[in-house]
């Protein structure tokens, strides 16, 4: 599988300017589960953990590598088990709600998601006296609403619980994360 930047650009431009029809479009033909690991988030996660390296490592002032590499680390780290995780709790929750479980669906729904946050973070890991724009990864929500609008089908008016609900564990889940590998990259330095 090669990786083909101009359609990682392609795609997130799409996603953020036009959410619902990128997932009209995405309706017909979902990525497999490699392509969006190792032709998306993979290298879109490396532009993320090489901004996180340069922020931190010209932000010290003893440029020490260690705690710039255990950074990048953390930040691939972080947003990996949050695909995994997220992806495997949107799937989940699907039945809950009367649907039927899709896992193709749910890794669509969160990857692509995941973008705004991603681009943020390339921004705020560079230069981390923007960390106040991290408020517009939250976009990433608002285009999860429109894919599961567009992508899955609930009865009734279990659509905007399921969407709600799956955002609140998403978001609880990240948090947690978060929280966990920075004690950990903090207890090692």
């Amino acid at each position: 599988m090669r990786i083909v930047f101009s359609d990682i650009i392609n795609n997130s431009k799409q996603v953020i300017i036009n959410p619902k029809l990128f997932w009209i479009s995405k309706k017909e033909d979902l990525d497999s589960p490699a392509k969006l690991l190792f032709g998306f988030l993979l290298p879109i996660l490396i532009v993320v953990a090489i901004a996180v390296f340069l922020g931190e490592f010209f932000r010290c002032s003893n440029f020490y590598v260690g705690t710039a590499l255990l950074k990048s680390l953390r930040i691939i780290v972080l947003f990996l088990l949050q695909y995994f995780i997220a992806a495997f709790f949107t799937n989940e929750l699907i039945k809950t709600f009367g649907s039927e479980k899709n896992i193709d669906i749910s890794r669509n729904l969160v990857a692509y998601s995941l973008t705004p946050f991603l681009l943020v973070s390339i921004v705020t890991g560079l230069i981390p006296f923007f960390y106040v724009m991290g408020i517009l990864g939250l976009y990433s929500f608002y285009i999860f609403w429109v894919g599961v609008k567009e992508l899955l089908v609930f009865p009734e008016n279990k659509q905007s619980s399921y969407t709600i609900i799956t955002i609140v564990v998403t978001f609880f889940v990240f948090s947690f994360l978060s929280i966990i590998l920075s004690k950990l990259v903090t207890a090692y330095y």
